[in-house]
């Protein structure tokens, strides 16, 4: 199977979905439960300075200034199901995952975090493909595809009206980009390693036939179809 072919297959089943950080806002959103008490600002923010501040994390992420993708609760499966089911009176240990990357070395890490102790119970290298979807990185991936010559011809004078729509959005936007995160199963692929998303872009009569792919991670951009349609 081609490149593009197991590409598509994941494509086509990635529209079904919502983008990763439009998933991770509404996760947030959602009641946490007695087995997942949500953190506060101040303990989010203690969290990330006690994974910024581990030994390991200037060796893990490389020479430069680390982001904070996402830092979300994440308790301890067994102990909140003995705690849920009952079986435990004892709740479950309150711990955060932080994910963090380097734009300059391409690297990143995923941290646990107990809290309110912020011991830092363990850190992970991730693949840069493995970095949740937030924001930031469909904007900086909208801002690549407008800036590309080839995507600009086949979108035409519109091209700068376009803003990022959060899916599952009712909003009325007139010039809307969606981002769907792209992963690849082919080892001669850079999106089985990079972070890629491709850009659809869809007018108030429809979605254009053209489709800009984003690799994030060598910030580049490949634009598919063309012709306009207003």
């Amino acid at each position: 199977m081609s490149i593009d072919a197991k590409r598509a297959a994941i494509f086509g089943w990635t529209l079904a979905l919502t983008s990763s950080w439009a998933a991770i806002a509404l996760c947030q959103a959602q009641p946490q439960g007695r087995a997942a008490l949500p953190i506060t600002a101040e303990e989010k923010a203690a969290a990330e300075r006690a994974v910024l501040s581990y030994s390991r994390i200037q060796t893990l992420l490389g020479t430069g200034q680390p982001r904070v993708v996402t830092t979300e609760v994440e308790p301890d499966k067994g102990e909140a199901e003995n705690f849920l089911t009952g079986r435990s009176a004892t709740p479950p240990t309150r711990r955060v995952a932080v994910v963090m990357s380097n734009p300059q070395t391409s690297k990143a890490v995923r941290a646990l975090v107990a809290v309110p102790q912020n011991q830092v119970v363990s850190v992970e290298s991730i693949r840069p493909a493995d970095i949740p979807l937030v924001r930031d990185d469909a904007e900086q991936a909208l801002a690549l595809a407008k800036a590309n010559p080839q995507l600009r011809q086949a979108v035409g004078d519109t091209i700068d009206r376009y803003a990022i729509l959060e899916p599952g959005s009712q909003a009325q936007v007139p010039f809307a980009a969606q981002v769907l995160p792209v992963v690849s199963t082919s080892r001669n692929d850079p999106c089985a390693s990079n972070r890629c998303v491709d850009l659809i872009f869809r007018t108030e009569n429809g979605y254009l036939p053209v489709r800009a792919h984003v690799d994030l991670t060598r910030r580049t951009v490949a634009v598919h179809g063309g012709g306009r349609r207003r």
